[in-house]
């Protein structure tokens, strides 16, 4: 019998040597969804992977570290690391190997100052052309946005994250800031006593695009359980999505 218990922990512990130690980076700037606080990395998809990854246990421990958001996507183009949420499915990122399942939708919507744009402004993006719009670094924005800016349309102003662009906006360096609703509407909470209500007025006035959030996978990253380490992700992301648990986050960090 004593036999038998020594032969059962040495297996449980052979298991537990044997598990895979998977990093996944993510965007350090993006609040409410992953955004770093007072040292704590946290987030509506930062708790979501913290529950995928107690389902992938114990074949994959999953380890979730802030990156800003060009470097992480330098990092799968190079195959410095292995996958990188949440980007939008971006045809022309070729280094990208596979998306997973979409794991949410957001609404991409263009935030204006209303003293820096004309009421007749409605239409995305011809009514836009000529104002200077703010946009997160890395971000791709919809395939209307992209087009306008190729053709030198549609001005754009990339800097690194949420505040840096609440700030320009408020102080009128850029008319307009276009990113997901939820994210600019949750950062411009942060900055309402620093600016004047009665003088500087933002309004929403247009949706750009809806897009799915992912997790992206470098195509340069060497590992042979890839693939069956993508097909569990895809699984469990999937059951987890089912119990409404993004929306149950999504209110926990709004109310």
């Amino acid at each position: 019998m004593r036999l038998f218990i020594a032969y059962m922990l040495l297996f449980f512990a052979a298991k537990i040597s044997a598990a895979e130690k998977v990093i996944i980076e993510g965007d350090d700037d993006y609040a409410p969804y992953s955004y770093i606080e007072n040292g704590q990395y946290k987030g509506i998809y930062v708790d979501f992977l913290k529950l995928v990854a107690e389902k992938l246990a114990p074949d994959y421990l999953l380890e979730l570290q802030p990156v800003p958001w060009k470097r992480g996507l330098k990092g799968i183009e190079n195959g410095r690391v292995f996958a990188l949420f949440p980007p939008y499915l971006n045809k022309e990122r070729r280094y990208i190997q596979a998306y997973s399942v979409p794991v949410y939708r957001e609404r991409v919507v263009l935030f204006c100052r209303e003293d820096m744009i004309s009421p007749t402004r409605k239409a995305f993006p011809k009514d836009f052309y000529g104002l200077v719009i703010g946009v997160n670094l890395g971000f791709t924005l919809g395939d209307k946005m992209v087009a306008a800016v190729k053709t030198g349309r549609l001005s754009i102003e990339e800097v690194k994250g949420n505040d840096t662009n609440i700030k320009k906006l408020l102080v009128g360096r850029i008319a307009c800031y276009a990113n997901d609703r939820l994210s600019v509407i949750y950062s411009l909470k942060k900055w309402k006593d620093a600016f004047d209500a009665s003088k500087i007025k933002l309004i929403e006035v247009a949706e750009i695009s809806e897009e799915d959030v992912f997790i992206a996978y470098s195509s340069e990253y060497k590992w042979p359980e890839k693939e069956d380490f993508i097909l569990k992700m895809n699984a469990a992301v999937e059951e987890l999505k089912k119990t409404g648990i993004i929306t149950k986050m999504i209110n926990e960090y709004t109310q």
